[in-house]
């Protein structure tokens, strides 16, 4: 019976997947065992589509119009990391307030990373819900002995418990205005989340502490390796669901964020062992998609630019008319300034005005930015707007994410777009960065090999450092792809929105001594109430750490 409640919950959470005909016969009783779902086509494609549905439909509970799941995790990520923020106050009557993710997320004037604020809840709420699917996924199929499925069901779990771990890991941050940080801090070094593998007792789970790093590790990669071995055969049906290529890109991504560790463990690599290890499954990832890099004409396109997979896409949340939610909980209605009916029209997504003078010239992704001069003739070529609907558009918007079709007012159109989970180039940045640690002219060379599909004449600027010039080109083709965070918080590099010229608006002028202290994910209240392993064993409190410059 209890696999019975466990398949009834998984296929009705992808139940906006399974709404139309069902050709099936299911049994009279009105419920299907883990038997019969074995043997039915219908109920196992079930089990595998709700892993993606999930993803792209999660709604927590937070009361606000940034909770539609993963997608809402990229565009907090990207602004924790002060790569993305409202450029609209910066012209008379703009709003950084239509930015829903902004009042929640300014460590220096808000609370809502601290422990009861709902920033933290978001994020923490957010995975474990998509873990829960996961591991149930993993039981039906294991009793099934859908190998294959099992291994899909793995590598979902990966990426969750992935970016927990680099989201909570809790590193050493300079916290100028909060001095008993550190010791904090020190308190609960190494800890990354606790593990919930399903099967769990109700006692278990109320007393499932916080692992450490080697143990998370360890973990993930368990997954990953059985993901490799169960998938070697499998083709997946949609980019919505994971390939083989990509079980090899996040073995990329976990050894790259070992490599940030000097410490040495029995069980998992760090350092420039785990570089290598990075570099080697980065160049199997893109051997394995056989994705090609995005052309310029994809990229500017006004029509499918980031909203249609396309050939460098490796993995996707693919919306469909049923997965739309509703005009305001979708990522497009947020990031597309062409979404005249959500908040992005109004927010104007945007860049810091020293990473865009930073893009070289001829570099075409500079032209999904709207220039200093506001130049309507500039991006008329790359968007639906009229010059008439321009005219609120701030300098520094991006035009990189655009509705369905180019649509600016029928969201249960506009919204039915794709968001790209995985890209190809990721791959060939990853190579390139974790080269660089161990050999620079390598790293060097791979880095200008990919920088020639982006900028003709660029060359590697002689003055920069070498990893710091790889992640600022991983910073601009990854805007908006929450992918550029975990790189910031391994190298420990600084947020500089606060300098002299920024374009931020004012509460996110926040100018940092290395990373974050809100880099550090703080774990919501309300699951240390329910989990007593993790009474005192917080990460410290990050708000107020730095105050905005004005």
């Amino acid at each position: 019976m209890n696999k019975i409640i466990k398949l009834a919950t998984v296929l009705l959470g992808s139940s906006v997947l399974l709404s139309g005909c069902i050709k099936e016969t299911f049994p009279e009783g009105g419920y299907v065992t883990t038997e019969q779902a074995a043997d039915s086509p219908f109920a196992m494609d079930g089990l595998v589509s709700s892993m993606p549905t999930i993803l792209i439909t999660n709604y927590v509970g937070i009361g606000e119009h940034f909770d539609f799941g993963y997608p809402g995790i990229f565009g907090a990520t990207d602004r924790l990391a002060g790569e993305i923020f409202p450029v609209s106050g910066n012209l008379p009557g703009g709003n950084q307030y239509y930015d829903r993710w902004q009042p929640y997320l300014y460590p220096g004037n808000s609370t809502g990373l601290a422990a009861t604020g709902i920033g933290a809840e978001f994020f923490y709420l957010n995975y474990y819900q998509f873990i829960y699917t996961a591991n149930e996924v993993i039981d039906l199929a294991e009793t099934g002995g859908k190998e294959q499925i099992v291994g899909v069901a793995k590598a979902f779990r990966a990426l969750c418990y992935l970016d927990l771990a680099r989201l909570y890991d809790p590193l050493p941050a300079k916290a100028p205005l909060k001095p008993e940080y550190a010791t904090e801090l020190e308190a609960v070094k190494g800890l990354t989340v606790p593990i919930v593998r399903g099967g769990e007792t109700m006692d278990e789970l109320e007393n499932n502490p916080r692992v450490p790093r080697e143990e998370m590790f360890t973990f993930i990669l368990e997954d990953l390796n059985a993901a490799e071995t169960l998938m070697a055969n499998y083709t997946p049906p949609t980019k919505s669901l994971p390939s083989l290529a990509v079980v090899y890109g996040l073995k990329a991504r976990t050894y790259l964020w070992l490599g940030g560790f000097d410490e040495s463990y029995a069980n998992v690599p760090t350092g420039n062992a785990a570089y290598k290890l990075a570099a080697e499954y980065a160049r199997k990832a893109i051997d394995a998609s056989g994705c090609s890099i995005m052309t310029e004409a994809q990229w500017l396109d006004p029509k499918t630019g980031f909203n249609t997979v396309n050939a460098s896409w490796m993995w996707a949340m693919i919306q469909t008319s049923d997965t739309v939610l509703n005009n305001l909980l979708s990522f497009t209605a947020h990031m597309s300034p062409e979404a005249i009916y959500g908040y992005g029209y109004g927010a104007q997504p945007g860049i810091s005005v020293f990473s865009y003078n930073r893009i070289s010239t001829g570099d075409f992704r500079k032209k999904n930015f709207i220039g200093p001069d506001r130049s309507y003739a500039a991006i008329q070529p790359y968007t639906s707007l009229t010059e008439e609907e321009f005219t609120p558009i701030a300098a520094f918007a991006s035009f990189k994410f655009h509705t369905n079709g180019g649509e600016k007012n029928n969201y249960s159109t506009a919204n039915v777009t794709s968001i790209p989970l995985m890209r190809v180039e990721e791959m060939y940045l990853i190579e390139a960065e974790a080269t660089a640690h161990y050999d620079q002219a390598s790293g060097k060379a791979m880095l200008q090999t990919f920088m020639a599909n982006r900028a003709p004449n660029y060359t590697v600027p002689a003055a920069n450092d070498l990893i710091d010039e790889i992640i600022f080109q991983k910073r601009i083709e990854f805007w908006g792809e929450g992918i550029v965070l975990y790189d910031l918080k391994r190298l420990n590099m600084s947020m500089r929105n606060g300098d002299n010229g920024t374009n931020a608006p004012t509460m996110a002028q926040l100018t940092t001594d290395g990373r974050a202290p809100w880099w550090n994910c703080v774990i919501p209240l309300t699951a240390v109430q329910q989990n007593k392993a993790l009474l005192g064993k917080n990460n410290p409190n990050p708000t107020f750490t730095y105050k905005s410059v004005k």
